[in-house]
């Protein structure tokens, strides 16, 4: 499974099903640069999802359960 997803108006968004776990390396241990990016793309996209009516959120569920190919690997 990848960090990553990518929708059909071309943006790409942190995968939510990731089982990679940043939180506890951001919380207790010493992060990669990797990790930190990944963090700061989950901040940026938290903050896209509220943005606007309907915002992204949707979209991202479909693109999610439907197991679309990844961005990166």
């Amino acid at each position: 499974m990848s960090g990553h997803l990518r929708l059909d108006d071309g943006t790409t968004w942190p995968n939510p099903l990731d089982p990679g776990d940043v939180e506890w390396t951001l919380r207790y241990g010493a992060p990669t640069r990797a990790q930190m990016l990944h963090a700061a793309s989950v901040l940026a996209a938290y903050r896209r999802l509220g943005a606007g009516p309907g915002g992204q959120l949707p979209a991202l569920r479909r693109a999610a359960k439907a197991g679309d190919p990844a961005v990166d690997g």
